[in-house]
């Protein structure tokens, strides 16, 4: 265990394919809580199966967050997301839950998560969901996400 309470970064990698635990995750204190600055995070491999045929569904998930009081250490955010891959859900499901579980975790002042997914049947699904704390306006967030979106985009 760090002095900040992480138990997973620096300790041996255990993998977990199936049942997501949002217990896994694990948070740091914002280093600059009276900044608002947008963490992006993405994966670029994230997997579950259809819970219906049991296959394989691939797609990319992008997780943009402005933290309030803490931020996600990113490896247990790894384990987390890995924990999906013999999790039968549907992608909605997934997107939503990984949500939910990030906001119960973060309370941050705004998060998004996008999840694109690789098409199945000749059709992409591409959910999105958003969480927004009560004190904050969503088009300060939404600007900031946007202009961020902008700066990395031009490079």
């Amino acid at each position: 265990m760090t002095e900040d309470g992480l138990t997973q970064l620096g300790a041996p990698t255990s993998y977990r394919y199936q049942d997501p635990d949002p217990a896994m995750l694990e948070a740091f204190e914002n280093p600059h809580p009276g900044t608002d600055f947008v963490i992006r995070l993405v994966a670029n491999e994230f997997t579950s199966l259809c819970p219906i045929t049991g296959q394989p569904d691939y797609g990319q998930l992008v997780i943009d967050y402005i933290p309030a009081r803490l931020c996600v250490e990113s490896k247990s955010l790894k384990l987390y997301l890995v924990s999906y891959r013999n999790h039968g859900s549907f992608h909605e499901s997934c997107v939503n839950a990984i949500a939910d579980d990030l906001n119960n975790l973060l309370s941050p002042k705004f998060l998004r998560v996008f999840g694109d997914f690789n098409p199945r049947g000749g059709i992409a699904i591409k959910p999105m969901v958003e969480r927004l704390a009560p004190d904050v306006s969503r088009e300060h967030a939404v600007a900031l996400i946007a202009s961020y979106t902008q700066v990395t985009t031009s490079r």
